[in-house]
């Protein structure tokens, strides 16, 4: 019986244990062409080299069936390279999509469905800037033109 009973106490401590691990997922918000988050590898080139947006708040929801408002799972800001962290318990991480919003001064706010990251991967979201960062090889010196 003892033995019984140490099992089920140790069935219950790792259950508890796992229950109340939490994951993190990382990101970085970038101007783009259009608000969309993407899944890509950490080695990714915009990740690592392009400049992030910083002082943006990026909000996680999970996508509800019932026809109700999604969920929110949690809200964070990007840093001053436009990255950005989420600590979500496991219990309550998606299985599915999710949807992620990015809001701020100086962007157009962005709404879109994505998956989470695995193992080695960043969630990257380009968002549409209201002052659009011009490419100086078209700027034009011309007035006229």
């Amino acid at each position: 019986m003892n033995l019984i009973k140490a099992i089920l106490a140790a069935t219950i401590l790792l259950f508890t244990m796992t229950a109340c691990g939490s994951s993190r997922y990382a990101g970085k918000v970038i101007p783009g062409t259009v608000g969309r988050p993407i899944v890509v590898e950490s080695s990714d080139d915009r990740i690592n080299n392009q400049p992030g947006i910083p002082g943006l708040q990026v909000t996680l929801y999970k996508e509800s069936r019932s026809g109700q408002a999604p969920a929110q799972i949690d809200r964070t800001v990007s840093d001053e390279e436009g990255k950005f962290n989420f600590s979500i318990p496991s219990a309550q991480t998606p299985r599915g999509a999710v949807i992620v919003r990015v809001t701020g001064d100086d962007i157009y706010s962005a709404r879109s469905k994505t998956f989470l990251p695995r193992n080695g991967q960043l969630m990257l979201f380009t968002v549409v800037t209201r002052d659009p960062i011009m490419d100086p090889k078209e700027a034009s010196v011309d007035p006229t033109k």
